[in-house]
């Protein structure tokens, strides 16, 4: 599965998953169940044990970070600090994946080597905010492909 395959799994499998705190926890909690079983699988039971409670701190981190986003929901934006961001703004994965789907999108569409050297001039800036390497890497190659079918190799 491949990582955006596995965002996409991730966002319809839990829906109410809506903040990069709770996008935090859920990752934490994701690493601690995957070294708990490995280590119940090794039959290593001081480790599983660590393993467990680390398991059971994330999921207290999960809750913590959904009352306190709930918290700043009825705090008004212009009120809030920086702190809050965390807490109010959609996990960057998920804006990484539907910004990288509507450049890939955009790009298709484009019908000749002057549109695609305007869409690249015009995209600068949402290109450079997909900072997940394997994200980048789908769009970076679908640019080359786009350029070369145009016949513009550089």
């Amino acid at each position: 599965m491949t990582p955006e395959q596995m965002m996409e799994a991730v966002r319809a499998s839990i829906p109410n998953l809506k903040t990069q705190a709770q996008m935090t926890a859920y990752m934490a909690a994701f690493d601690a169940l995957r070294y708990t079983l490995d280590a119940i699988y090794a039959q290593d039971a001081p480790r599983e044990k660590m393993a467990r409670d680390a398991l059971e701190k994330a999921f207290d981190v999960a809750h913590q970070s959904t009352v306190i986003g709930k918290r700043y929901e009825e705090v008004p934006e212009e009120s809030r600090g920086p702190a809050s961001s965390a807490f109010t703004t959609p996990p960057k994965e998920y804006e990484e994946y539907d910004l990288q789907k509507r450049l890939l999108l955009e790009l298709d569409r484009l019908p000749d080597q002057g549109e695609l050297v305007a869409w690249y001039e015009k995209t600068k800036a949402d290109r450079e905010r997909i900072v997940s390497q394997s994200l980048r890497n789908v769009l970076i190659d679908a640019i080359r492909a786009k350029r070369l079918a145009f016949g513009t190799a550089s």
